[in-house]
């Protein structure tokens, strides 16, 4: 082989050159097939029931049955795309902008609702399932995640709503899939491809942002690094700067993905309600807000403890957008907390993160809904024993794309509560499925450290 062709195949191959050992006359790999032909058939038809039960469940639990709160506010942002108040350019303009659009196409009945949350409910774990097979390299695993991603509750639940989270998840898993395909191609069309869906990520839900810089610096890797940053860039303009023009006319505040400083003012205030006031045009506009999160009301423990958030009482500020960014300012200088309080208010994220129900799908009327509630228990345990495998299989995950993962997993989980805002058991979602690709790849690793000892 020329050298050249040498250079190229080493850059484009498998991730785990060191790990796989593959036979060029069978296709069998060093460590063997995980799944025998009927575990084959019996995971397909896991996948199968399960997708059938996701339309099921939105069919049976129509999103538009429950329009209040968040599910309503979502929904009244859907159905009014041209809408000037506040609030509409505090929260993301993503999920709003896609549901308005599709119900402008269809009419938004509750049939094609319903269908919509369906179709998004079945991709979603197919999606993952790419992603784990794109990371591992492995059939067996791959269709093992598929089907675990089918039947988790939380991800389940969440499609008889009318929640961001919905579009978001496979956004998210998306965005994950193409970055490692970028990655292995070390060329720039997956790499653009890769920075348009962290950008549409981030107008969804800003959760996003992190991870897609890390992702997309870890993943931009010669030839043409310097060109490839400049595609990025050039995506992340294209869908922010639209949004900061938004934002900007309805608030006069530049940002693209919606204006978190509202969430940031509450968790520093330290209390239960947060309620403020947004005039325009010299007090000619008045809006009213009043927020408390779901998680300072719910009992993150029970049934075996009743404790829940010691914080009270109602902050108040008042906007006048004629100042642009003065008020908002002011605001959070006046409820900036102590080292002390904001320790206690991380702590509380803490348990709101990992042990609260996610809301609204926690109807214990719902099956998926209670089930997704009981499953919360696991997510603490399993993401000790992901991380320790990290630790443990730091070698074999390599500074690769396997690497990475094990890094955006483990902070991901360990830096979320800390982020400006009064956590919730739904931001533990995307979470869980970095969780559960990270336990794929130590299941991974597992098998063929097995095979190298036999």
């Amino acid at each position: 082989m020329p050298v050249d062709l040498q250079l190229e195949a080493a850059e484009c191959g498998q991730e785990f050159p060191s790990r796989r050992v593959n036979s060029a006359a069978s296709g069998v790999t060093s460590a063997g097939a995980l799944l025998r032909p009927g575990h084959w058939a019996v995971l397909i038809g896991l996948v199968a029931l399960g997708s059938l039960l996701r339309v099921w469940a939105v069919f049976q639990y129509n999103p538009l049955e429950i329009l209040v709160t968040d599910p309503g506010r979502w929904w009244e942002e859907a159905t009014h795309l041209s809408s000037l108040q506040p609030i509409a350019a505090i929260d993301t303009f993503g999920y709003p902008l896609w549901l308005g659009l599709f119900v402008k196409l269809t009419g938004g009945g509750a049939l094609a609702v319903a269908l919509h949350n369906a179709a998004l409910s079945v991709i979603t774990p197919w999606i993952w399932h790419r992603l784990v097979r794109e990371v591992s390299d492995d059939r067996d695993i791959a269709l093992l995640s598929w089907a675990a991603f089918c039947w988790l509750p939380s991800w389940i639940s969440i499609y008889s709503y009318t929640m961001s989270e919905t579009l978001f998840l496979p956004l998210l898993g998306a965005a994950l899939w193409l970055s490692v395909k970028a990655y292995k191609q070390a060329s720039t069309g997956p790499y653009f491809a890769s920075a348009c869906l962290w950008a549409l990520a981030c107008a969804t839900r800003v959760f996003a942002l992190p991870i897609a810089v890390v992702m997309l610096l870890w993943t931009c890797r010669n030839p043409r690094r310097i060109s490839k940053l400049g595609y990025a860039a050039l995506a992340f303009a294209v869908i922010a700067i639209p949004l900061s023009i938004r934002t900007h006319y309805i608030l006069n505040v530049w940002h693209p993905f919606g204006f978190p400083r509202m969430n940031q003012i509450y968790v520093e205030s330290g209390k239960r309600t947060v309620r403020f006031d947004v005039s325009r045009e010299s007090d000619g506009y008045r809006w009213t807000y009043e927020f408390g999160s779901p998680s300072l009301y719910q009992e993150p423990f029970t049934p075996l403890s009743h404790w829940k958030s010691a914080r009270s009482g109602t902050t108040y500020f008042s906007i006048r957008e004629d100042h642009g960014m003065a008020d908002w300012d002011l605001a959070l200088q006046a409820n900036r907390s102590s080292w002390r309080e904001r320790m206690q208010v991380w702590s509380e994220n803490f348990i709101f993160f990992n042990f609260a129900p996610s809301w609204p799908d926690d109807n214990p009327n719902r099956v998926a809904d209670e089930a997704a509630s009981m499953f919360r228990w696991c997510w603490v345990p399993l993401a000790l024993v992901v991380i320790a495998g990290n630790m443990r299989h730091r070698k074999q995950l390599g500074s690769g794309i396997a690497g990475m993962f094990a890094v955006v997993t483990t902070l991901a989980w360990t830096l979320t509560p800390l982020l400006p805002a009064v956590m919730e058991g739904r931001y533990r979602k995307p979470v869980e499925g970095l969780l559960l690709v990270n336990l794929f790849l130590l299941i991974e690793c597992r098998r063929e450290r097995l095979a190298t000892a036999v």
